[in-house]
């Protein structure tokens, strides 16, 4: 589980990966817990585990030199998204949408922004690195 928890904020992601579909795409279920001034959300992302490697790569860069983004896209679902995008004087942007389209008949999404100091970011994004980077091809 890798978290953040921010005045306001709290961003909790845990991957599962199938090993076994290792060949597959969408080898990996993201559970996400977002919770952004009171409006929360659960959901799943399925997505690559090379995605997920990426966007750890990108991230952990993001933090180290306070520029550019990084951004987790589910890849047949462009409104599925979660990005961190660097800011004046290392406040880092965190914005997204996370949905169970269609689960049960119904559809939920919950769209958030927030904004966070960089201090809030080094565990998070060294401790996903760490554990997902070897997966950057």
């Amino acid at each position: 589980m890798y978290r953040i928890d921010a005045e306001r904020f709290i961003l909790q992601i845990t991957p599962f990966v199938h090993e076994e579909d290792f060949s597959c795409p969408n080898n990996t279920n993201l559970m996400i817990r977002v919770s952004s001034y009171d409006f929360s959300a659960n959901s799943t992302m399925d997505i690559g585990v090379c995605d997920l490697g990426k966007f750890a790569f990108r991230l952990n860069r993001l933090y180290e030199t306070l520029r550019g983004t990084a951004k987790l896209v589910v890849p047949y679902d462009e409104q599925c998204y979660i990005e961190f995008t660097a800011g004046m004087g290392g406040h880092i942007r965190i914005n997204g949408c996370i949905n169970n389209e269609n689960a049960n008949g119904y559809t939920q999404k919950l769209y958030f922004e927030n904004e966070i100091d960089q201090s809030y970011l080094k565990d998070f994004s060294k401790l996903l690195f760490a554990d997902y980077g070897k997966y950057v091809k």
